[in-house]
């Protein structure tokens, strides 16, 4: 359709150059022919008078149709921009529903898990074990208002609003409380290697960072199997380079989420990173996923000045070591 309209564009820009140019001629006979045959050939002179004005109408018909015709393509081309925008926001509301989804999903779950514990075993739990339980559905539901409240993360990157001192160990000893149902349940095996260390991030934030990657980590692998939880100043080997104005911003502290799941190769890693990309050969072990975790990690933590990359070999059983570093106080 665009071409087309294009070439009848230039068809009429053609026959309006050519009816102008043979009126102009015209006209010049008119001013010319009087002169060298007469009155006495006034029938040829009125008959030149006729035709250069019939041309003229001509013309002026074209020109007005090619005046139509660019109106009308501009137009077309607004209503193309509207529908391709319209189409734009259609996915983008859809794209903040399945992120919605899945990050309120971890917060209701573990509300619901608390919950009926308390409702099952609500006798023989102790009262201050019974406190606990009721401090994490507490920090749950703050998780799923904050949730709410900061759905279109992706567009806030850059903001530092709410950064503060926080301890990492304390932070990731909250998190796995949350967890902790399911780690009885699945009878994981859960490794510690962490010491207090004061960083700067945003806890709401980073609590749903770590929600999602412990999520992964028992997602993507077995029950029964382990995981493994370490943190360190030393910066692996397998981190990417920092440029000379990330290297000014000080020490750093990294944390590393080892599990023992399915892997991922390595050029698929990158990918990973991208909203709704998963793995093929992962997806009969979490079939509700929706390809959203690391990429919205990975949003909140570069909003922190934070980093995230992954360690794999893509063999099955030898899993997926989660890296993300943070800035160390």
């Amino acid at each position: 359709m665009k071409n087309y309209m294009t070439m009848l564009r230039t068809c009429l820009r053609l026959l309006c150059g050519v009816l102008v140019t043979i009126g102009l001629l015209n006209l010049a006979s008119l001013m010319i022919l009087p002169r060298l045959l007469g009155s006495s050939n006034a029938v040829i002179y009125s008959s030149l008078v006729l035709v250069t004005a019939q041309i003229f109408i001509v013309g002026c018909s074209f020109l007005k149709i090619s005046s139509e015709v660019r109106q009308i393509d501009q137009e077309g081309r607004q209503l193309r921009q509207q529908n391709e925008q319209l189409i734009a926001d259609q996915k983008n509301r859809e794209q903040l529903l399945l992120i919605l989804n899945h990050e309120v999903r971890t917060p209701l779950a573990a509300i619901k898990g608390y919950a009926e514990l308390l409702r099952c075993y609500r006798e023989q739990i102790p009262g201050e074990l019974c406190d606990q339980y009721l401090q994490q559905i507490n920090h749950s539901c703050d998780e799923a208002t904050f949730i709410l409240d900061s759905i279109i993360l992706p567009q806030r990157a850059g903001e530092q609003n709410g950064a503060e001192r926080l301890d990492l160990k304390e932070a990731v000893l909250s998190v796995l409380a949350s967890f902790a149902p399911r780690l009885q349940f699945e009878q994981r095996t859960l490794e510690l290697q962490m010491s207090n260390c004061d960083v700067i991030a945003q806890p709401l934030q980073l609590r749903q960072v770590l929600r999602n990657l412990f999520n992964n980590a028992l997602s993507y692998s077995n029950p029964g199997s382990r995981l493994r939880i370490t943190l360190t100043t030393t910066r692996p080997a397998s981190a990417p380079l920092l440029s000379d104005a990330e290297d000014q911003r000080g020490r750093r502290i990294y944390l590393a989420i080892q599990d023992e799941g399915v892997g991922i190769p390595p050029e698929e890693q990158q990918r990973l990173f991208q909203p709704f990309q998963r793995l093929e050969s992962a997806l009969h072990l979490a079939p509700q996923g929706k390809g959203l975790g690391l990429y919205l990690s990975k949003q909140l933590l570069e909003e922190m000045g934070g980093e995230i990359w992954l360690e794999s070999t893509g063999q099955p059983g030898k899993g997926t070591c989660v890296w993300l570093s943070l800035r160390q106080i």
